[in-house]
């Protein structure tokens, strides 16, 4: 199979799925290694698609025209990470990424995409387990998450839950 062509199958496979896909399962899918899949899914994100990366594969974003984001800006220390996402997925709703703002780096993003508790322990249980550094540790606590409520309402109850727990950097 040309490259172009699996490029479009692994766009396909995406889009026809609700739940995430591993870069392994689509290397064995199309016989190629996992690296090849990593570069492919780079090409069709250059190329406009919108495909993001979660702890569990990847996924298309199906975002609905109803949905509100916002931008908010939270200090805590490593050990307040799971209250702050309970307290944003317990409003409703969902942890689409953080950002941190990095000295020599600049802005430096990673997909979260975290909508339940179930899905925040996920994410710290990987994060225990890789023994790796949240990216708030390069800016003192201080990130940005980008936060997806179905409504109004429902975004302004998650900054006032966090506001009211001190999450919030004001």
């Amino acid at each position: 199979m040309e490259a172009e062509q699996r490029r479009e199958e692994i766009l396909k496979a995406l889009k026809n799925r609700s739940t995430p896909i591993v870069a392994r399962e689509l290397a064995t899918q199309f016989d190629v290694s996992r690296q090849v899949i990593v570069g492919d899914i780079a090409l069709l994100r250059a190329a406009g698609e919108d495909i993001y990366a979660t702890p569990k594969g990847y996924m298309m974003r199906k975002a609905g025209a109803a949905d509100v984001t916002a931008q908010l800006v939270c200090v805590h220390t490593r050990e307040e990470t799971r209250e702050e996402l309970y307290t944003i997925v317990d409003c409703g709703c969902e942890v689409i990424d953080v950002i941190v703002e990095h000295p020599l780096y600049g802005m430096m993003r990673g997909d979260l995409n975290i909508s339940s508790r179930l899905e925040a322990d996920e994410f710290l249980g990987k994060l225990d387990e890789t023994e790796t550094l949240l990216l708030s540790t390069l800016t003192e606590g201080i990130h940005t998450h980008t936060i997806r409520a179905k409504d109004e309402a429902t975004r302004d109850k998650c900054i006032l839950g966090l506001r009211e727990k001190g999450f919030l950097y004001e």
